[in-house]
């Protein structure tokens, strides 16, 4: 029997970590197949070090945890802050288009279109409008990074409680961006454990169907 695809599209490599790391491990105890697109190297998270040097450092970093746990992934090469740029690119489509067409995933998740990030809000619309010009068929979620607000979609919850310790060591396994994820581990395990409270779980992600 085929394995169920699911797509995990995210702007930087560490974002599905944040956003969506518990039911990430839900669906590989589930043996789906997981194939992780991302969008930028994200050579600018360290301003004060050289960008073809961050980049080697997140691509080696995300490959080794991704070859751990069995994920296939892209990277599309997008300039880091500039995705926002990358709106009317055709070639940018096509390759995201060809990916999408090529494994033909039932799911695909996405950062949030309501992000405060302009990178996450960024990836969202292309893949939105991608996936819109190729009439794809299947389910199309949203997960959150660094913005809880409220979209206007219907909403799901995933009791993740099973998998809450390993989403944060996941989260910790991105070493490069630790300056940025450490300092709001308590946030994250918060907003877990209040979604949790909302389907009676201990832990829980929130996600947005936008088709």
């Amino acid at each position: 029997m085929k394995k169920e695809v699911i797509f995990i599209i995210c702007a930087h490599s560490d974002d599905e970590a944040i956003g969506m790391g518990g039911t990430i491990f839900k669906y590989l105890e589930e043996k789906k197949q997981l194939v992780k697109i991302i969008f930028s190297f994200g050579e600018q998270s360290h301003p004060h070090i050289k960008e073809e040097h961050t980049k080697k450092t997140r691509v080696k970093e995300t490959t080794r945890i991704e070859k751990r746990l069995g994920i296939k992934t892209y990277f599309l090469g997008v300039k880091d802050f500039k995705i926002k740029d990358e709106i009317h690119n055709s070639k940018l489509k096509e390759n995201l288009s060809n990916l999408i067409k090529k494994y033909k995933p039932q799911k695909i998740f996405m950062t949030s279109l309501n992000d405060i990030h302009t990178d996450h809000r960024a990836v969202a619309n292309i893949t939105l409008d991608t996936c819109r010009k190729i009439k794809y068929p299947g389910e199309i979620y949203t997960y959150e990074v660094w913005a809880p607000k409220k979209e206007n979609n219907p909403y799901i919850y995933v009791d993740v409680s099973k998998y809450q310790k390993k989403k944060i060591e996941l989260i910790k396994e991105f070493v490069s961006q630790k300056i940025y994820t450490y300092p709001l581990l308590f946030l994250y395990f918060l907003r877990s454990r209040s979604y949790g409270k909302k389907i009676q779980s201990k832990y829980a992600e929130r996600f947005y169907r936008i088709q």
